[in-house]
């Protein structure tokens, strides 16, 4: 098989494979349809946020309501009992700080639970009914536990003391109550209980109650108007985000079908504008891209034409010398030795596709290993030392130092100096100067030589490949030099003028 078949089959095998690799996504695709749809998860995250935020403010806020209803209340009952206390031991009681949102009643009865005294209150209820009803309530079950019962020396006695709940709450006639109830032995006076040394006294006991029920009420109607405000705000946010969600969906698919047509190379393809910036990005992204491919594409079209004309040129000459020994036209011995020449140019420039096929290839790996700079230019100047003496060409080194040291890829570094020393070889008059130093973090090669000048416009197209000048052709060897120094995050330049043309490399040292 010729080597242009070879070159047909390997791009054949490259189709073949790439239609594998695009036919794989498809079936995962398939496998994913049963995946939500953009639209669907944009509508139900935003409002499942929005319901469960509205959520924990209503809880937070009765939360906090019913521990400052409860703290007022208590505060309000303890005050009246701090009154009372204080008549109980004789003294003046204290004016009691304005502030705190309930007033309070007490009703003091017998151990018969019989109504002594009733409290003045600005409620309109009638008071003497409201206090007969609590007493009623707390007669009726004297099972009750209340926090005055517990001894001092009880565990519960310091929780008794903190806390908030050793009152009572009762429902009556649909108002609710904060209660408490404390007893005083001694002497009734006239609305208090006062203080007497005489262990028969009776036991009196004074029910101090809060009406929390305004509170309530106010408690329930925020709650109300909290859960129509966040009904409200659920509609109004659910249509915002439904249309929202479905503006961008429709983006969403006219950037699909976009993406598509550039996919499919149409021609005279409109640019898109699409109402949100990061779709239009997008769209610029994907046309930077296809061009890119394009590009590339190009490149690798004219990369097998290149090859394929590089390597028709020896294959003719050698179907002609071929051809002449059989018709016995040509001398067999000459005609060898241009088959074996043109044989070997054509094995080079193979040899370098592969080389600069390898190199593009993200799964190729450098071999990387510690090297001594030094020995390896010697090495290579060495290997063509034959062709310069042929041509009366002599080499010259120039090294700071003997050993200069850094962790690269030998076979590729050596690649590169030959492609450079070969063409210097090549083109020098009479001398190829080497020389190599370091420069604070980095390595720098500079490889001289004689010979003619290159050209401005030639030196800014001398690494591409297959590129033709006026000096002739540079073929592909610079190419892979300059695709080795830089996979060695390394740079090289060219300075040429009438006395030298100098390639200069610098190579990182870690």
């Amino acid at each position: 098989m010729s080597l242009l078949k070879q070159f047909g089959a390997m791009v054949s095998n490259s189709r073949k494979n790439n239609k594998k690799q695009l036919n794989y996504p498809k079936k995962i695709l398939q496998k994913k349809r049963r995946n939500l749809r953009f639209k669907t998860t944009l509508f139900v995250q935003p409002l499942t946020i929005i319901i469960v935020s509205f959520a924990i403010i209503l809880l937070v806020f009765n939360v906090l309501l019913k521990l400052f209803i409860a703290e007022q209340a208590f505060t309000a009952v303890q005050n009246q009992y701090d009154t009372l206390d204080t008549l109980y031991v004789g003294d003046t009681p204290e004016t009691t700080a304005e502030g705190n949102i309930f007033e309070t009643t007490y009703v003091i009865v017998d151990d018969s639970f019989d109504i002594k005294y009733i409290s003045a209150s600005m409620y309109d209820l009638s008071e003497k009914k409201i206090s007969e009803k609590i007493i009623d309530y707390f007669s009726d079950n004297d099972d009750i536990e209340w926090f005055d019962d517990i001894d001092e020396d009880d565990a519960d006695y310091s929780d008794y003391q903190n806390s908030l709940n050793y009152f009572k709450k009762v429902e009556i006639d649909g108002s609710a109550y904060m209660i408490k109830m404390q007893e005083y032995p001694g002497t009734l006076a006239d609305s208090y209980v006062k203080q007497d040394n005489n262990d028969d006294s009776p036991t009196y006991y004074i029910f101090v109650f809060a009406n929390v029920t305004p509170i309530e009420e106010l408690e329930d109607y925020i709650n109300f108007i909290l859960l129509v405000l966040m009904v409200i705000v659920g509609i109004v946010a659910s249509i915002s985000i439904f249309l929202t969600a479905r503006k961008l969906d429709r983006n969403f698919g006219s950037l699909k079908s976009y993406i598509l047509r550039v996919g499919n190379r149409e021609k005279n393809l409109p640019t898109e504008n699409f109402a949100y910036r990061e779709f239009n990005e997008v769209g610029q992204t994907v046309e930077r891209m296809n061009d890119m491919i394009d590009a590339n594409q190009r490149s690798q079209q004219l990369f097998f034409q290149n090859s394929s004309h590089e390597l028709r040129t020896p294959l003719m000459s050698i179907q002609g010398y071929a051809e002449g020994i059989k018709e016995g036209v040509i001398d067999a011995k000459q005609a060898a030795s241009v088959i074996v020449d043109e044989s070997q140019k054509m094995t080079d420039l193979v040899d370098d596709i592969l080389t600069l096929s390898k190199m593009e290839s993200v799964q190729t790996q450098l071999q990387l290993e510690k090297l001594n700079i030094t020995d390896l230019l010697y090495d290579v100047s060495w290997r063509l030392k034959a062709k310069a003496d042929e041509r009366g060409i002599t080499f010259e080194h120039h090294f700071d130092d003997d050993y200069l040291e850094i962790e690269a890829d030998e076979k590729l570094l050596e690649r590169a100096f030959t492609n450079i020393l070969s063409n210097a070889v090549r083109y020098a008059k009479t001398q190829i100067s080497i020389s190599g130093k370091l420069i604070e973090n980095q390595l720098q090669i500079t490889i001289s030589n004689d010979g003619e000048a290159i050209s401005e416009q030639d030196q800014e197209h001398l690494f591409e490949r297959f590129y033709k000048g006026k000096g002739g052709h540079f073929g592909i060897g610079l190419a892979i030099t300059k695709e080795i120094v830089e996979r060695h995050k390394g740079t090289i330049t060219v300075i040429s003028n009438a006395q030298e043309t100098s390639f200069i490399i610098y190579l990182p040292v870690k």
